[in-house]
């Protein structure tokens, strides 16, 4: 009888903690208790400090969502039934039998009534910008992104905000008076960035639209260097990671911040160095196709060649061979001290915790061949979206160099912007004449080029494509990475925009459509 009385208890102990397990597994919809002299405690939620866009529209604790806390009454019990799945609505019930008040996440506010007092509060996320905010840890401290980098300022700032349902001494509850509502406010105090919503959006469903699987796109205002939107693809939920921490395509990282090869979206920095050093637009070349320097062959897309082109001709087909050339004849050396000036090879850093990486400059090339390939963006040159987004603006504004930022200042309690982030002013890097000059060549590309798949009948546009070996193989295909990389208007330009596309086949096909469905709609946005 002892045998089986303790195989009794053991069975029971386990089912016990089976509920329990279960319970804890429904998730947070349904809150946790605690009971003490002032009543019975009932978490609701745990509120951080808010990060907002460059209008002070909240990119956090944007949306709300709602919190029913019911009293154990039938009548409680009889309303949430039609509101909640039976799985939940079970654990519920379960509670609410036992004489508990419970705390649930509802739809919306219907369920109110008669002992169910409807809380509604702000969700954290609503999945835009993700990999530029970040996401949590299970003690609640930022992981990465914004929530990292103003972790301390996002987390004072905000409070728990839970119910308290009276009870008597014997923990039972009161049903003559109405639950109290503690921190039933929005955090207003946090962190404003230079991003805007609706252009994050656009650019978020352009990505999407296209079907980009592993991606990057980034919008940059091309006076000041303030970044308008930062997107990367695959995207990932920041209330659930464990989903994603085992993907193949890396969820998590940030494509925008990771250095590429970047292909002829280079070849505007070699232009400016030949400009630069008083080479004229009349430079000619007559590719046949390919070139041979010391034993190395190296082909131009075009096989049977695009004949004799001047520089604005061969930007335009995007000449492999004629910017071979143009690279010798400058010299190596200097289109490697132009593309310092341009920012490549140094880290970007946005805040403390948030950076993009430097991506690769050779210090020096030692051949014809390594500066060949340097002339097209090919060999060991590596660059990240944001710094040729960054070369973009630059040509866009005049030829004025400024180091793109992501961090407008602060919020005090009334929401206030304080504490205003201070930059880097302008540096030229190239002259007016030789920026008025590269925009021609790039609206070019653009209006009879590679990149005409990006030209619009409602906004005027420039840039550049590029189809950018990696040195990988799928399935005996090598891997491209694809870019289209420019800015609109083209007569008075406002925002540069890079796309990268990993394993994207040709950017004029794979990333000048995007372009163009940015530039079209940010440009009704701005009407």
């Amino acid at each position: 009888m002892k045998k089986r009385a303790f195989t009794v208890l053991l069975i029971m102990l386990f089912c016990f903690c089976f509920l329990g397990y279960r319970t804890a597994d429904i998730g947070s919809r349904i809150q946790t208790a605690g009971s003490s002299a002032q009543g019975i405690r009932l978490d609701i939620a745990e509120l951080r400090g808010t990060v907002y866009d460059c209008n002070m529209k909240p990119l956090t604790n944007a949306q709300t969502v709602y919190c029913a806390v019911a009293k154990p009454t039938l009548r409680a019990m009889s309303a949430l039934e039609s509101e909640l799945d039976a799985v939940v609505f079970s654990s519920v019930r379960e509670r609410l039998a036992s004489g508990e008040p419970v705390a649930v996440s509802v739809k919306d506010e219907s369920v109110s009534g008669e002992d169910i007092t409807v809380v509604p509060y702000p969700e954290r996320y609503d999945g835009l910008a993700c990999h530029v905010i970040g996401y949590l840890g299970y003690d609640g401290g930022g992981v990465s992104g914004i929530e990292k980098s103003f972790d301390d300022l996002l987390s004072q700032n905000g409070f728990d905000l839970y119910a308290r349902v009276g009870a008597n001494a014997d923990g039972r509850v009161l049903f003559g008076e109405e639950p109290e509502i503690v921190n039933n406010v929005f955090p207003s105090e946090g962190v404003v960035l230079t991003i805007d919503r609706d252009i994050q959006k656009i650019v978020e469903d352009a990505l999407d639209s296209s079907g980009a699987e592993c991606a990057a796109a980034v919008v940059m205002d091309v006076g000041t260097g303030a970044v308008r939107a930062c997107a990367s693809r695959p995207s990932f939920d920041p209330e659930n990671i464990s989903d994603v921490l085992n993907d193949e395509k890396s969820p998590l990282l940030n494509r925008a911040f990771q250095a590429f090869s970047v292909g002829s979206v280079f070849k505007p920095v070699v232009a400016a160095s030949a400009l630069e050093k008083g080479i004229g637009t009349d430079y000619s070349y007559d590719c046949t196709g390919s070139i041979t320097l010391n034993g190395v062959t190296f082909n131009c897309h075009k096989k049977d060649g695009h004949g004799v082109l001047n520089m604005e001709e061969a930007l335009a087909h995007s000449c492999n061979t004629y910017f071979i050339s143009l690279a010798l004849e400058v010299g190596g050396d200097g289109v490697i001290e132009m593309a310092e000036k341009f920012g490549f090879g140094e880290q970007t850093v946005f805040a403390e915790s948030l950076k993009a990486r430097s991506g690769n400059l050779p210090e020096k090339v030692d051949s014809k061949a390594a500066t060949a390939n340097l002339s097209f963006g090919q060999g060991e040159l590596t660059a990240t979206p944001v710094q040729i987004c960054s070369m973009m603006a630059t040509v866009a504004n005049g030829g004025r160099y400024v180091k793109p930022y992501l961090v407008e200042g602060e919020t005090d309690e009334n929401g206030r912007l304080t504490r205003i982030s201070r930059y880097s002013e302008k540096i030229r890097i190239i002259s007016a004449e030789t920026a008025r000059i590269i925009r021609r060549f790039l609206v070019s590309v653009v209006e009879r080029g590679s990149g005409s798949r990006a030209r619009s009948d409602f906004v005027a546009c420039a840039g550049k494509t590029a189809t950018a070996q990696t040195g990988k193989s799928e399935n005996g295909e090598e891997i491209y990475n694809a870019w289209f990389a420019g800015y609109f208007p083209a007569d008075e330009p406002q925002y540069a925009v890079v796309i990268l596309r990993e394993n994207g086949g040709e950017g004029a096909v794979s990333c000048a459509p995007v372009f163009k469905e940015i530039a079209e709609k940010t440009a009704e946005l701005r009407e």
